[in-house]
């Protein structure tokens, strides 16, 4: 087949007029509009139409300008008209190719209020067209939530896991999933999941069963959710989507007595508070940061040694000293002085290396000059921190504090966050179902400076006889010991087992995505650079 002739057209007004006169006589050819040379329009006269052509990235027909006789077609437009579409095209190749037809289809069939065609509205149209065709091409690929649940739990159950879960609470789950109120989800592609559905469930729930069994179900949602979405985003399908389960909470009132963070609840607040150093909390105007160095190096004491909010302030910077055992390094030990503590002895707390580089870091960025105390005040460098300051620091994250209750400004980082409130002193029982969790209870008793009465016979056990029993057996708080024995080994099992999960829970959260407004998040890490002695 001979190539079309192909020639320059100045095509204007009056050239068209002689065009449409007469387009067809003079048989197959292709004129390249001049006024638009460089776009690549071309008018194609080809058998028995004259079409416009893009020829941008490969070519495609706009319109057309004419078609012989007994031909019915809607696609004509003017050369000003397709000069537009040309321009439009050209930016849709460049931004999206599979945009390109269905806003050429939507630009013919969609139409304004007056009935003219509408570039605008073509491509409204074909935006919201391609991403329902798309959509249902992902959900078609996409994991059911049943799916995704027997993933995590074949994941996580596995003995090389990170962190295996026990097949109880594997049980646990498939039961709350297998509940009624979750039947219409179970097989639904999980990019398909929303909020709204999960909202409904929850209270579902609620109604049938309780709050307790209301937060298993929310804790069902983001656990296997957050895992497949961190783990299996693209295997899954949910590449591209928004993590909506990370604010699906329920508000069911805990009491204070019960109240007990999870390692990973210590470890996001932990993680907040590091970014808020640096940043203002929502709502706020005026200081430049959310939480003050003193506080939070404060806060960071508080959460690696559980110790009594008062107690633990009272700390001076003397009373924190190298401490050699074993031959290894980097120990420390913060010492109280009699009269300190609740039980008025003195006490004795090994810090393993790894929790006190962490604390020396934010110590020092915190201490004053010339200050004995290891958290002072503002106020000066004699005075101690407020004790109410650990308090105060969570109570703003909550929104809670007095500048900021009551005001529609005020955002809830720990329920965007997942995280149900909690006190600084709320830490020590979840030290305590820690150590039960380790399998060394009386841990616990040692670490947050609880008496053991053992009894008489008892009181005559070396201290090697005594690690072992208080491994297994929780320790009743009495007002009498056996002497001010301090079990400096037991202490540091219990303490390395601590600090590890603390620390290793808040690395976690620095390096995951967390709400710091009720539109914004922040990875920590990407933002704070690296974190003490080097490590990530």
């Amino acid at each position: 087949m001979a190539a079309i002739e192909s020639k320059p057209a100045d095509i204007t007004t009056g050239w068209m007029k002689s065009f449409l006169a007469d387009p067809f006589s003079e048989g197959d050819r292709i004129y390249t509009d001049t006024v638009s040379e460089r776009k690549a329009l071309e008018l194609r006269v080809i058998g028995r139409r004259a079409a416009w052509v893009s020829r941008y990235k490969g070519s495609i027909t706009l319109g057309y300008a004419a078609v012989a006789k007994g031909i019915r077609e809607v696609k004509i437009v003017t050369p000003e008209v397709a000069r537009h579409l040309n321009e439009l095209v050209r930016g849709l190749k460049d931004r999206d190719p599979e945009l390109v037809k269905p806003f050429l289809a939507s630009y013919y069939t969609v139409f304004d209020k007056d009935g003219r065609r509408d570039s605008r509205l073509a491509l409204e149209a074909a935006e919201k067209s391609l991403a329902r065709q798309r959509g249902e091409e992902a959900h078609a690929a996409a994991w059911t939530f049943q799916q995704a649940v027997d993933n995590w739990i074949d994941k996580r159950n596995r003995p090389d896991n990170k962190k295996p879960i026990k097949d109880t609470y594997a049980a646990e789950v498939r039961s709350v999933v297998a509940r009624s109120e979750f039947s219409k989800v179970l097989n639904l592609p999980i990019t398909k999941l929303t909020s709204r559905m999960a909202e409904d469930i929850r209270d579902a729930v609620v109604e049938n069963s309780g709050v307790s069994m209301a937060k298993k179900a929310v804790g069902a949602f983001r656990k296997v959710l957050g895992y497949t979405y961190q783990y299996h985003r693209g295997q899954s399908g949910m590449d591209g989507h928004q993590p909506w389960w990370l604010m699906l909470t329920e508000d069911g009132d805990i009491g204070s007595r019960d109240r007990e963070p999870t390692i990973e609840d210590i470890g996001k607040v932990l993680a907040l508070g590091e970014y808020f150093l640096d940043h203002r909390l929502p709502g706020r105007t005026g200081v430049q940061h959310g939480v003050r160095d003193n506080v939070f190096a404060a806060f960071v004491w508080i959460m690696i040694s559980t110790q009594r909010v008062s107690s633990a302030l009272a700390l001076r910077h003397e009373d924190v000293q190298a401490w050699a055992v074993d031959g290894k390094e980097g120990w420390h030990q913060a010492i109280w002085r009699a009269g300190v503590m609740k039980n008025r002895k003195r006490f004795v707390l090994p810090i393993p290396p790894s929790a006190s580089a962490t604390l020396n870091h934010y110590m020092m960025k915190a201490k004053h000059i010339g200050s004995k105390l290891a958290f002072p005040s503002e106020d000066g460098e004699d005075v101690q921190i407020d004790r109410g300051a650990p308090l105060n620091f969570i109570r703003r994250l909550a929104g809670l504090d007095d500048k900021m209750k009551g005001d529609e400004r005020a955002v809830d980082l720990l329920e965007l966050n997942g995280v149900q409130y909690w006190s600084p002193h709320d830490v020590r029982r979840a030290l305590t179902s820690a150590m039960e969790a380790a399998g060394m209870p009386g841990g616990a008793s040692v670490v947050l400076s609880h008496t053991v009465d053992l009894g008489e016979p008892e009181k005559k056990m070396t201290d090697a006889q005594f690690e072992v029993w208080a491994r297994n057996r929780v320790a009743k708080i009495t007002a009498e010991s056996y002497g001010d024995i301090q079990h400096l080994r037991l202490k540091g099992e219990a303490m390395i087992v601590w600090t590890n999960a603390v620390l290793a829970s808040w690395n976690h959260a620095r390096n995951h995505p967390l709400f710091v407004d009720k539109a914004k998040t922040v990875i920590v890490s990407e933002l704070a650079g690296r974190w003490v002695d080097g490590e990530a």
